[in-house]
């Protein structure tokens, strides 16, 4: 009798890949991975000051659960569709099932280099986060001259130990998949727990707590934009830059037992708890804003950091930021670990120059090291940026949300479009009646929060707080298709499988098998 791990190599030969990867993610491991990818107990802290200055407390607190209910139609429209083809490129490879074979090529080359370089904004700006989390401890424990912290981060300072930060997520994402499995076993628990202590903490620590009425229902327009409406809307950053990369757990589908019902669960799953958790941690947060413009206004660059102070004093407020930072960490490890194998899945397929290279699985750990350190080189370089202008690295930044999400619903939008054209054999994990309207609902809201977040968060408009991320958006664009013209489609074909999987009936692929792994 087949093993499931045989099963998920005859289903990968089938969709036209020879399996090189070694399977080792089980059940746990793939969902904590999934929360992990999220990391709420990071992610929140780091953006939560957006929303709040933007909106009050309410906007951040009904944004975020407002986002995060669309989240869940996106991530089940994307888990849908992955569950049919679940391979290392994701989205990116299905893209090739919902288009015309002619229109295949352009198509997965747009879809490719947008999940890329979406993915890679992100993990350069987690890593760029935690170096300032980091240097916001060192704000913390400066000793006071005139009442200001004797120390001020630089951007090469924060630049650098950025660097340092990829490097170790390099290192790691450069394990076995066996270890990896049992590293990441441990990051959504440690989340989960360190999150529910935390607010259990802040709210038994933090005196002359704000009022529930203050918490639910003040909102402001803190962007200038004259409408308290456009500033809520603007609130949505937080939510919408924690809430994303959803197809990051199928870029381990090749690493997974029974990856095609494993991955698209731990999807869904990892948007419903970091929903719950995230809007925990920031009812909590709002709770302890007992002096709302001072922590604002902190010195730390970051007002969680400063109710952890607050709160905690010195001592027990590094303790709850070193949960976030190492939270942070878990989800910039697992970040790299999704581009390092959207990398090599895109240069399998000889989308990238070298591609030869950039595919080569290391004979030692049995893991695409090239790829990743592909990646950590790529988002080092973003990262630079930052040293002559942090307007740049921002808008760089602000772009992995939309780049993403527009990534996905484009291959969405495509099924839908090209259904009665070309033939999809669904998955195990399907939505059944409710395909189409959740799809309906993932695609509106994405199209409607992109415009929002290419928007200025506060008016007037100067050189100093415009969005730059529309000018990036633009960038990439250009960039994907002047290269295309200009030679890639001459050589790139799209995801280069063997179509076995639309020629066979599914009962026994056994023959395919052994003509294709076994010569």
């Amino acid at each position: 009798m087949a093993t499931i791990a045989d099963d998920d190599d005859r289903l990968l030969v089938r969709i036209g890949y020879t399996p090189v990867l070694q399977r080792h993610f089980s059940r746990w491991s793939t969902v904590s991975y999934a929360i992990s990818i999220l990391g709420v107990l990071g992610s929140v802290p780091a953006t939560f000051g957006s929303p709040v200055s933007a909106g009050g407390p309410a906007t951040a607190v009904w944004a975020w659960f407002i986002g995060s209910v669309m989240a869940y139609c996106i991530a089940s429209s994307v888990a849908e569709l992955v569950s049919a083809y679940p391979t290392a490129g994701g989205m990116y490879y299905v893209t090739k099932h919902v288009v015309p074979k002619n229109h295949v090529a352009a198509w997965a080359w747009i879809i490719g280099w947008c999940n890329f370089l979406g993915q890679a904004a992100g993990v350069a700006s987690l890593a760029y986060t935690i170096s300032q989390m980091i240097l916001a401890t060192a704000v913390m424990h400066a000793p006071l001259v005139d009442g200001e912290p004797s120390f001020t981060p630089t951007a090469l300072q924060t630049v650098l130990l950025a660097i340092l930060v990829l490097c170790m997520f390099g290192t790691i994402c450069s394990f076995p998949t066996q270890w990896l499995h049992k590293i990441i076993l441990w990051f959504a628990p440690i989340n989960i727990v360190a999150s529910i202590c935390i607010c259990i903490s802040l709210l038994i620590l933090t005196p002359n707590k704000q009022s529930a009425t203050w918490v639910f229902t003040e909102v402001t327009d803190g962007s200038g934009w004259g409408s308290k409406g456009f500033s809520f809307l603007l609130g949505f950053l937080s939510v919408a830059w924690t809430m994303t990369d959803y197809d990051g757990t199928t870029h381990m589908s090749e690493e997974t037992h029974d990856a095609a019902i494993r991955g698209p669960v731990a999807i869904r799953m990892a948007i419903l708890v970091s929903g719950i958790v995230g809007w925990m941690l920031t009812v909590t947060f709002c709770f302890c804003m007992s002096d709302y413009e001072a922590i604002m206004a902190t010195p730390t660059g970051l007002p969680v950091a400063q109710i952890f102070l607050n709160a905690g004093g010195r001592t027990g407020g590094t303790v709850m930021w070193f949960f976030v930072i190492l939270v942070q960490f878990f989800t910039g490890c697992s970040a790299s670990l999704a581009n390092a194998r959207m990398a090599w899945a895109f240069a399998r397929d000889a989308a990238f120059p070298f591609s030869g290279f950039w595919s080569k699985v290391n004979p030692i750990t049995h893991t695409p090291v090239n790829a990743v350190w592909l990646v950590v080189a790529f988002c080092s370089c973003l990262d630079l940026i930052g040293i002559g202008s942090t307007l740049t690295i921002i808008a760089i930044f602000n772009i992995t949300a939309p780049a993403l999400d527009i990534s996905y619903i484009a291959v969405i939008v495509a099924h839908r479009w090209y259904e009665d054209r070309v033939k999809f054999i669904p998955g195990p994990f399907t939505m059944g009646k409710w395909s189409k309207p959740v799809n309906a609902v993932a695609v509106t809201w994405v199209c409607f929060i992109s415009v929002v977040l290419f928007f200025p968060p506060t008016k007037p408009v100067t050189p100093a707080n415009m969005n730059y991320a529309i000018c990036v958006a633009g960038f990439i664009g250009l960039f994907s298709m002047v290269w295309w013209y200009a030679g890639a489609r001459k050589s790139y074909t799209g995801p280069r499988t063997n179509d076995t999987i639309d020629m066979l009936p599914p009962e026994d692929p056994e023959e395919i098998l052994n003509d294709y792994v076994f010569p």
